[in-house]
């Protein structure tokens, strides 16, 4: 019942922030910019998704922290060269300042922090990796559509037999198991999905009662199962 309440809270959020943008939008001239805006969509929804696709293979490659220093060196060199009046003003207008707005929205986006508190992450049109804390509890949900979702299981405690669900619609997941722990793998609910297990086998037998039970559930995804 606590995580269907807080699914449906964050749920009126998103619902809320997307009705004050639209109609903040749509303040004094509505058919005008509504037609406005099916104008703009209609045009230029394949250069979206396609610089989507190129931030989400940026972010699988390298991590946001290596991005600082190239970042940096960009706008000082690009504030010499306007100075020096080697670029135009419009041209930073036109291309830059959307290129700038466009890569913050997507990081702000790529970089939610799900309530962990429900067990679940969640990865839609990102790439991401999640930690999973040694506390979570003993049912945690992995899903990835149209995205990537690498989760790192290596400190949960092994206490307890964990059960994982792993949903994956066109995407791909990576769940990540320490080397000495017993896993099971259920892909009884795959349907065009490819799933692997990797990694170096346990020196002895692993006790059952303190391993994963990994349940896969995709459709034309993959799912890779790592023990490190």
């Amino acid at each position: 019942m606590v995580e269907d309440a807080q699914r449906a809270s964050r749920a009126r959020r998103r619902l809320g922030l997307f009705a004050v943008v639209v109609g903040c939008y749509l303040i004094g001239a509505p058919a005008q910019r509504a037609h406005s805006a099916w104008e703009f969509s209609a045009r230029w929804w394949p250069w979206a998704l396609l610089g989507l696709a190129a931030f989400n293979l940026l972010r699988a490659a390298v991590s946001p922290a290596s991005l600082i220093a190239p970042l940096v060196l960009a706008a000082v060199s690009t504030a010499a060269l306007l100075s020096a009046g080697d670029i135009s003003t419009r041209i930073i207008i036109d291309f830059g300042l959307p290129a700038v707005l466009a890569l913050g929205g997507a990081l702000l986006i790529g970089s939610a922090v799900p309530n962990r508190r429900n067990n679940c992450w969640s990865r839609t049109l990102t790439t991401g990796r999640v930690v999973i804390p040694a506390d979570a509890g003993e049912t945690l949900t992995l899903r990835s559509v149209l995205g990537e979702l690498r989760a790192d299981l290596t400190r949960k405690s092994a206490g307890s037999l964990t059960t994982v669900n792993v949903t994956t619609v066109v995407g791909h997941v990576r769940v990540d198991i320490p080397r000495d722990r017993w896993v099971k793998v259920n892909t009884s609910g795959a349907l065009l999905t490819h799933t692997t297990e990797t990694g170096p086998a346990p020196g002895e037998p692993p006790d059952p009662s303190t391993g994963f039970v990994i349940h896969v559930l995709g459709v034309c995804g993959s799912v890779g199962i790592v023990r490190v």
